[in-house]
């Protein structure tokens, strides 16, 4: 049975939002969870680019009966399953479409948790995307346009799923106090700090947790999968291999 569900949606790009839910489906991962990501971004595709893979069927060719639904999942970073794009889109995927292709993979899969990282904006797919999961959160960055563009999402996915929180990304010194952006968006599950590294871990294709286990960015990303988790999850120092995580505490 699965533990919960989450999208992970945007008011517009470039926040890093595929940036967030990618590492912290690595932590979910790493912590023992059988969690499945879902790049449900069928036109900015960037999961696969993320995690360093290189995918011969993906969900565009689950959607166009080219892929049975075992095909299109993937063993990504720290045990990771991943259900790409593709990178190249072949056509645009109705949302009624969508619906049936991830609900085929979750049938197959059967994960602990789900997160599918949904298109920016507020188009019919982001909306479908939402509505499948238990759950949805925000990412979005501590400027004016970003935090008015997030609360417009908010405010529109009122009532298609439970609202978990807001994730701040790329934060620097905040433009607005903390009590304004909560009133806006919040609850604020984590802030994560701008940090130059991050663009070099996109580039290498190994999620930022594993290189940089012991940075603010990735205690921070470690807060977020607590929240999904409903736990509070830590590094294990123990671990030989890096990146390797563990529960702190059991579930109830």
């Amino acid at each position: 049975m699965m533990k919960k569900s989450v999208t992970v949606v945007s008011g517009k790009g470039g926040t890093g939002k595929s940036f967030v839910t990618c590492n912290a489906a690595v932590v979910l991962a790493g912590a023992g969870f059988k969690t499945l990501i879902v790049d449900a971004d069928t036109t900015m595709a960037s999961v696969e680019i993320l995690y360093g893979i290189s995918p011969e069927k993906t969900l565009q060719h689950l959607v166009a009966g080219e892929a049975r639904p075992e095909e299109v999942v993937y063993e990504g970073p720290n045990g990771t399953l991943v259900v790409p794009a593709g990178a190249k889109l072949r056509r645009r995927i109705r949302p009624s479409e969508l619906d049936a292709a991830i609900s085929s993979v979750l049938e197959v899969v059967e994960p602990d948790y789900l997160l599918i990282d949904a298109a920016a904006g507020l188009d019919a797919d982001v909306v479908t995307s939402v509505m499948m999961t238990e759950y949805h959160a925000i990412v979005c960055n501590p400027e004016i346009t970003s935090l008015a563009d997030a609360y417009k999402v908010k405010v529109v996915l009122n009532g298609k799923s439970r609202y978990l929180g807001a994730v701040m990304n790329k934060v620097g010194r905040m433009e607005l106090s903390k009590f304004r952006v909560t009133g806006l968006i919040g609850p604020i599950l984590a802030a994560i700090p701008d940090d130059s590294k991050v663009k070099e871990s996109i580039n290498s294709g190994v999620p930022y947790v594993l290189k940089h286990p012991e940075s603010i960015v990735t205690k921070q990303i470690f807060k977020f999968a607590s929240a999904i988790a409903g736990v509070e999850l830590q590094p294990d120092g123990k671990g030989k291999r890096l990146g390797f995580l563990k529960k702190k505490k059991q579930e109830a």
